[in-house]
This record gives structure tokens, C-alpha cells and sequence, in this order.
């Protein structure tokens, strides 16, 4: 079969995801997530959020694509093992993809008000 090809990674707030890779068949890895923005304004220290989703792998022989720093999650691998995973609550990040299974949700975001006094 040579259309199994593993998936891109979805873009971060600072990056663009990974193109997959190795994608003749039967190793078509997976892109990662695209690396996420950071600031500290929430907390008076740096953190990072909105990563991207990580894509889904091809076949068994593959490697499926981690979620980007800032919350993004793992894609899935053959038939869902393993499963995707949601992104990080509170950070914006994205759901990693699915592979014979759904993929997962986006993490929940957060607003910040600033204001003087």
C-alpha cells in the first residue's frame, strides 16, 4: 500500500509544525507539533502556551508526532496505540491527531485582563 503516509504537525503560536517524514511506505513518520508562544504575564514567569497538535503515524513501523511545547498533543499511532492525547487545559495547545481512531480535543484557553489601577 502506498498511500500510508504519516501526518504534518499542526502549527504553534511560534512555529510551524513538522512535515512528516520517511513517507514511502511502511515508515511514514509523523510531523510534530509546532512549538508553542511563551510571556509571563499570568504568573511573573515564563510559560508557554498554544503548541501544536502532534500528527498521526502511518503504519506500525512508525513513529507518531509529539505535541508542541505549550500544551499540544501527541498524534496517535497504529489503530489508536497509542491514543492521541488532548491538549493541555489552560494553554491553548492543540489535540493530537487520530489514526483509525478519533483525534483528540484542544486544550481549553485562558484570557487575562490587565488593567492599572
Amino acid at each position: 500500500n502506498n498511500n500510508s503516509r504519516g501526518g504534518g504537525g499542526g502549527g504553534g503560536a511560534g512555529a510551524a509544525g513538522g512535515d512528516a517524514s520517511n513517507t514511502s511506505f511502511p515508515n511514514g513518520d509523523a510531523g510534530d507539533g509546532g512549538a508553542g508562544s511563551s510571556n509571563s504575564i499570568q504568573t511573573g514567569s515564563s510559560q508557554t502556551y498554544a503548541g501544536g497538535g502532534g500528527g498521526s503515524m502511518a503504519d506500525q513501523n512508525a513513529r507518531n508526532g509529539s505535541g508542541g511545547s505549550g500544551g499540544g498533543g501527541q498524534g496517535s499511532g497504529e489503530g489508536g496505540n497509542p491514543a492521541s492525547a488532548a491538549g493541555t487545559a489552560n494553554t491553548g495547545g492543540g489535540g493530537g491527531a487520530g489514526r483509525g481512531s478519533s483525534g483528540s480535543n484542544g486544550g481549553s484557553g485562558i484570557v487575562i485582563i490587565r488593567y492599572t489601577t
